[in-house]
């Protein structure tokens, strides 16, 4: 994935209308702007978490600025001992780098802090007496935030559809110090164990848009004044192909239980992210067909019957208004999702103990296809005519099909749940190359 995101900068770089010009002006001393952000804390496990932000910037110079910016991921991650619940983070410090006509790339350094909702701290609130020996009694359900110091080093790379906007693409390392606290464990007695600090290190990805404020107007050039394509140079390409990133959360399938209190899968969301490509054939300037692949390689388990890493397609029609620097269209693509090591019921046999009877199920391991719809928005900028970026919001809409388990009995011998549909939120950003 970090290789991608290389990549992706890499490519970013060129979507330049006037490679090697300098900017003509000073740019605005202030900028705003909303942001989508992805964060991966890799410690304990590894848990996704996705949300959205905002950001102020302040510009000393062309070449160094003072930044701050605030996320709030909702979904909640479990809650524990270890930090957990709904984040709160907030990254304030300096980006610095170099900026021409149509794009800029900068490095950042942003101390800050992340915040959890959800933490347990375990605490006495009494003594029971058992065969003469005295225990304490614990209260689990003490949930307090708790507050972490965090730096934010990574890199930046931002283009200019227009003199006021601003399209972002941030990637980097959030380094995350956790304090020491106590831990609540079990072995002959129940006791609290010092777990000390630690360091851990998290990929976090952001696509966002900006406006500067008070910034001159522009020359006349192709602002974002509300002008339609255009015959001749400004005419729409016919053809497009791009690379993305992309997050799913999913909001999985009901749970199936082996038995009352041994649960099997979760219905908590999930989020999952990938990388995949897209291409788009326009048959005229407010209607195109698309073709849309995505793999996330590190998607594990989603629920029971549906495990594995996923592979998403997705294909159907585009269609909205095209601006000179600038489009908002909706989409509706059918398709599917498959993963590759999903248990699936395949048939029954029976199974005979003494006099007795029994059906069992014959499961198989394999790859388990389930029709999606994706339906949703789509926001392009055209820093020129060959490119494009793109971020992409909507619901993919995944039908799954029966799903069964084995039980840890013989009456019944497996249990099934019946085909559901469930609507999960996917958020993708990206470039395209168009021709």
């Amino acid at each position: 994935m970090s290789r991608f995101v290389a990549f992706l900068f890499g490519v970013t770089l060129l979507l330049v209308c006037a490679p090697g010009q300098a900017q003509q002006t000073e740019p605005a001393k202030l900028e705003i702007g909303a942001q989508f952000s992805s964060l991966t804390l890799a410690e304990p496990g590894v848990k996704r978490e996705v949300g959205i932000g905002g950001r102020l910037t302040y510009n000393l110079t062309e070449n160094l600025a003072i930044e701050a910016e605030g996320n709030y991921f909702p979904s909640g991650s479990t809650k524990g001992f270890t930090p957990g619940g709904s984040v709160l983070q907030g990254q304030f410090g300096l980006k610095a780098g170099k900026r021409w006509q149509k794009f800029g790339v900068f490095a950042k350094a942003r101390p800050g802090f992340v915040s959890f909702d959800g933490t347990y701290r375990a605490r006495v609130i009494g003594t029971t007496t058992i065969n003469g020996m005295q225990f304490p009694v614990f209260d689990y359900d003490h949930l307090i935030r708790t507050t972490h110091f965090s730096m934010d080093l990574g890199g930046v790379v931002e283009a200019y559809p227009s003199r006021r906007v601003i399209v972002r693409f941030d990637a980097g390392d959030t380094i995350i110090r956790y304090g020491s606290y106590d831990e609540l464990v079990f072995s002959n007695i129940a006791e609290f164990v010092r777990v000390p600090a630690r360091t851990t290190h998290n990929f976090q990805f952001s696509a966002g848009v900006g406006f500067r404020l008070l910034a001159p107007k522009d020359d006349g050039q192709g602002g974002m004044r509300g002008q339609a394509a255009t015959t001749g140079d400004d005419s729409t390409p016919r053809f497009e192909v791009g690379a993305h990133l992309t997050s799913l959360t999913f909001n999985a399938p009901r749970e199936l239980v082996t038995l009352p209190v041994i649960p099997s899968g979760r219905n908590s969301p999930q989020t999952e992210t990938g990388l995949g490509g897209r291409f788009t054939f326009n048959l005229n300037d407010a209607i195109g067909l698309e073709s849309v692949i995505n793999y996330f390689p590190t998607t594990d388990a989603i629920a029971a019957g549906v495990t594995g890493r996923l592979l998403q397609g997705q294909f159907g029609v585009k269609a909205g208004k095209r601006f000179k620097r600038f489009g908002f269209f909706g989409k509706a693509r059918p398709g599917f999702v498959s993963f590759d090591r999903s248990v699936n019921l395949v048939g029954t046999r029976p199974f005979n103990i003494g006099e007795f009877r029994f059906i069992v199920g014959v499961f198989e391991t394999g790859r388990r296809t389930f029709f999606a719809n994706d339906l949703g928005g789509v926001l392009e900028f055209y820093p020129s005519r060959r490119w494009a970026l793109r971020f992409d919001a909507g619901d993919t809409m995944i039908h799954y099909g029966k799903r069964s388990i084995r039980t840890f009995s013989l009456n019944p011998a497996f249990v099934s749940a019946p085909p559901e549909k469930r609507h999960n939120f996917q958020f993708t950003s990206g470039f395209s190359f168009r021709f």
